[in-house]
């Protein structure tokens, strides 16, 4: 098969990535990767020495500082497809280097299955860049190979790259000295080298979950990594045929020239193959993963406080989409709007209102009940919960906003200055912070409501230790709110909704007189 021409392929080359461009921007939302997985990156001295303690700690750090990006939806989306347009250029050096000869579209499967991986918003793996990040540590190798002959380099590439692709630079071993019980020992020592790595150092993601993971969708896009680099071998047989001696034509079947319509039909057809392919991997992804996309934009929403939206993707869910932490975040979005009263029943909803109470090892929940102790007024809970966030969160600009409004409200401003000083470091929440640390003494609205929420006696036998409640007693817990700040409206709405769950109309007729209390666009209405 004839080859294509230079400005064909260069044009399909633009096309495809021209047309992941307008995906990634329209279709993804990188603003969901950034706030789901949170990419820190800071400016601060010394940061880049916690990742330089692992393998793989180098591609961790530049993609967290590209992903800074992800937090604007444009260049974000720019970010993504040039990350692309690198692998696709990447993995046609990796395999002209293991065949000899650049293989045609074989550049634009990896491409394509992190695609994929995109709309997994939750995936940590930075594998946009440890994949190129890789392959480039593979070939270097390779190029010390033909230098210096040594069989020791292959060792080094656990700590020079990702050891997640240690088994590329295996692969690029045998295809410089193919030799049977070596090249057998390179790929064990590659397959073996991330559970190494794991059981001896420090990895932040544990290596088996590369092979191995309950997540179907994120095994099909590692093993197809795997599986595609791995077959570099194969290309071998995709040189073309030499001339037969003393340049005689060969009159054999496979010698013989293709007709001018099948090198055209072959043109087209490595023309269109790679958009056709990238059309079905983008309208596929996007409908598989459209439950996760919903689910991150819900929490993004919220915790920018863009309630309409938030309500607007909730009405998206599906009823077994509504967990105890979508239930609360659609509340607190409607109660925000002044509209809990009327529509809260036109969701799905389940007793208790308020999500428990409780640390956990899942980080959103932990930022979630920090955030809804803050509004309520109980800032000495917010401030345990989220102290056990910043253990989970290590450096995440979330806690750290949220720890430094919790100090603001207990009034423990040198403790805020420390937080905000951090923060000031963050190349997205940077302004921010720093807008507060020039004038930490300003009135701010939100801060002072939550100092007259704030509570003031102690409660916690009479919340946590119900015998026939093993959790937060919900009703205790809202009436106390209530009882410290009569005006507390995010604490009477919640108790209504709570009594009328439970289907407790005593309770409902005896909480209407505190309305009177009540202040707010809905109940001047009224």
């Amino acid at each position: 098969m004839s080859s294509q021409s230079p400005g064909a392929a260069r044009m399909r080359d633009l096309a495809f990535f021209g047309v992941f461009l307008v995906y990634a921007w329209a279709g993804i939302d990188t603003r969901l990767i950034y706030h789901w997985q949170g990419p820190v990156f800071s400016t601060l001295p010394g940061f880049y020495r916690d990742f330089l303690a692992h393998p793989g700690g180098a591609a961790e750090y530049l993609y967290a500082l590209i992903a800074q990006s992800y937090a604007f939806a444009g260049w974000g989306a720019l970010a993504v497809a040039a990350q692309a347009a690198a692998l696709a250029a990447v993995t046609q050096a990796y395999f002209k280097s293991a065949a000899g000869k650049a293989l045609p579209l074989v550049c634009f499967v990896p491409p394509l299955l992190l695609l994929f991986d995109l709309n997994l918003y939750y995936d940590r793996t930075p594998l946009f860049v440890a994949v190129p990040a890789g392959l480039g540590a593979a070939l270097g190798l390779v190029y010390l190979r033909r230098r210096w002959r040594s069989e020791a380099a292959l060792l080094a590439a656990a700590g020079i790259a990702v050891v997640f692709f240690v088994p590329g630079a295996a692969v690029g071993q045998i295809m410089r000295r193919p030799r049977r019980p070596v090249g057998i020992a390179y790929l064990a020592l590659g397959a073996a080298a991330p559970l190494l790595a794991e059981r001896f150092l420090y990895v932040p993601i544990s290596a088996r979950t590369w092979f191995a993971d309950t997540d179907v969708r994120r095994l099909a896009v590692l093993w197809g990594l795997y599986i595609i680099y791995a077959l570099a071998p194969v290309g071998r047989g995709f040189h073309p045929a030499a001339a037969p001696p003393g340049g005689a034509p060969d009159r054999s079947p496979a010698g013989r020239k293709p007709r001018p319509a099948m090198l055209g039909v072959a043109r087209i057809l490595l023309l269109l193959f790679p958009l056709v392919a990238l059309a079905g991997t983008a309208y596929g992804s996007y409908r598989l993963n459209a439950r996760d996309r919903r689910l991150a934009a819900l929490d993004y929403y919220s915790y920018r406080e863009d309630w309409p939206a938030a309500l607007e993707t909730a009405r998206g869910l599906r009823t077994g989409d509504f967990n105890t932490l979508v239930r609360y975040e659609v509340n607190l979005a409607l109660h925000e709007t002044d509209a809990l009263g009327d529509d809260m029943l036109r969701f799905p909803q389940a007793p208790p209102i308020l999500p428990d109470l409780h640390d956990d090892q899942f980080l959103p929940y932990m930022l979630k009940i920090t955030d809804l102790c803050l509004r309520l007024g109980r800032v000495n809970e917010a401030e345990h919960y989220g102290s056990e966030a910043m253990v989970l969160g290590r450096s995440d600009p979330r806690v750290y906003r949220l720890m430094a409004r919790v100090n603001l409200v207990k009034g423990q401003t040198a403790a805020a200055r420390k937080f905000f000083n951090v923060l000031s470091h963050d190349l997205v929440e940077g302004h921010w912070a720093r807008g507060f640390l020039s004038d930490m003494e300003r009135s701010d609205p939100e801060i002072a409501e939550y100092r007259r929420r704030m509570l003031r006696t102690d409660d916690m036998i009479a919340v946590w230790q119900r015998g026939d409640k093993p959790s937060a007693d919900t009703e205790r817990l809202l009436l106390d709110q209530l009882e410290q700040d009569p005006s507390n409206r995010m604490a009477f709405e919640f108790l209504m909704g709570q009594y009328l769950l439970v289907r407790d109309m005593v309770s409902v007729h005896a909480l209407m007189p505190r309305i009177k209390d009540m202040d707010g666009p809905a109940y001047r209405a009224a």
